[in-house]
């Protein structure tokens, strides 16, 4: 049997982001859900803390960021297409997410399905060629769920974009690295046109 009070659980909103909450719901929402400290307090009508953990236990408080990671993740679990759409423009980057699991914003709109949230991750510039922790891209995804306009939708942006994006961090490294060749031959020319240079050398 599962809690009633999964569809309003804070809970999803805090960990939306966070590989654990799958342990939360197998041992307590979908099991032994009268054991919930939230929703204990739920039953005898009191307030329930946000960071009140299902053990009874209080969570560290979380960062803006990983609240916002959340909440966006949560929202995309709850195909709320015009939420995600706001949080995204408040300038939130789908580009920079990922669950503890590798599951990006772009592989949660494929995992509910949602055709329309599929296409706002790809226009925000979610990397349809990213993998998960088990080396799956969105569309291998989609495929195996049988999201057939889904899985359109990715390979026809995919044909369009055949490379996968990099980060400004990783365009810069791999600027260094294109220029490391070009750098070393100007320092040897330096090097051999030093005036102070030993004779010897």
């Amino acid at each position: 049997m599962t809690c009633s009070h999964t569809t309003n659980c804070q809970l999803y909103a805090q960990f939306a982001a966070d590989a654990s909450l799958k342990l939360w719901k197998q041992h307590y929402c979908e099991g032994v859900f009268d054991q919930c400290a939230r929703y204990q307090l739920a039953l005898e009508g009191k307030p329930v803390p946000l960071t009140l953990l299902p053990n009874g236990k209080m969570v560290e408080r979380r960062s803006k960021e990983q609240i916002s990671a959340s909440a966006l993740f949560n929202a995309i679990q709850k195909q709320r297409v015009g939420v995600v759409r706001s949080l995204i423009k408040t300038g939130m980057s789908s580009y920079e997410l990922k669950t503890e699991d590798g599951m990006t914003p772009l592989m949660a709109s494929v995992a509910v399905g949602n055709a329309e949230l599929v296409k706002l991750m790809l226009e925000y510039g979610c990397d349809p060629h990213a993998t998960n922790g088990e080396g799956k891209r969105a569309i291998e995804l989609a495929r195996e769920a049988g999201f057939g306009d889904c899985e359109q939708i990715l390979k026809k942006h995919m044909a369009a974009n055949p490379t996968r994006k990099t980060s400004p961090a990783s365009a810069t490294a791999q600027a260094e690295t294109n220029a490391e060749p070009e750098m070393n031959e100007v320092v040897g020319l330096l090097r051999r046109l030093n005036p102070f240079r030993s004779r010897e050398a």
